[in-house]
């Protein structure tokens, strides 16, 4: 290799971006986390949902929002733990404007998802909390399956 400066046409530059965010993409496809522990860290979120939706003055559903809460932060644990032993450096804080735009939109929909349960629950319809869990643990199975990392990356479209 030597050290002159060259540069590099449009194309060749966009090539090799389309190369590397490839690359990451695939790197990311491959070391996906075990099922078992998608399922295990999106059912402990349906079960802090549906608690809430449950509880009224002081009953046990609230242990169960307290259990639900620690095997989250136990199973999250295992899952960074998981991709620290595969070598990958999952970032938890996010660093780009548009991940920090996607965390915040999750955060409100997680948020309505919790809200709405509790309160159409006392509206009167008492499935409520059962609807609003279901549909947490679906959405954060789909978000870890599908972005293990947390972080969006666009598909390659191919014309043909």
């Amino acid at each position: 290799m030597n050290n002159e400066k060259q540069t590099i046409s449009k194309e060749e530059a966009a090539a090799t971006l389309k190369s590397v965010d490839s690359t990451k993409r695939d790197a990311i496809q491959s070391f996906r986390i075990p099922l078992l522990l998608i399922t295990l860290i999106s059912s402990s979120c349906s079960l802090v949902v549906f608690s809430w939706g449950m509880t009224e003055h002081e009953n046990m559903w609230a242990l169960g929002m307290y259990i639900g809460s620690v095997s989250f932060g136990i199973f999250v644990a295992l899952y960074l733990y998981t991709f620290r032993l595969l070598g990958i450096k999952v970032s938890v804080l996010a660093r780009t404007k548009e991940r920090l735009k996607s965390e915040l939109v999750l955060a409100v929909i997680f948020g309505v998802i919790l809200i709405a349960g509790r309160q159409v629950r006392l509206l009167g319809l008492e499935f409520a909390p059962h609807i609003a869990a279901l549909i947490a643990g679906g959405f954060m199975a789909y978000l870890l399956y599908k972005y293990p990392t947390g972080e969006y990356l666009q598909g390659i479209k191919h014309n043909d």
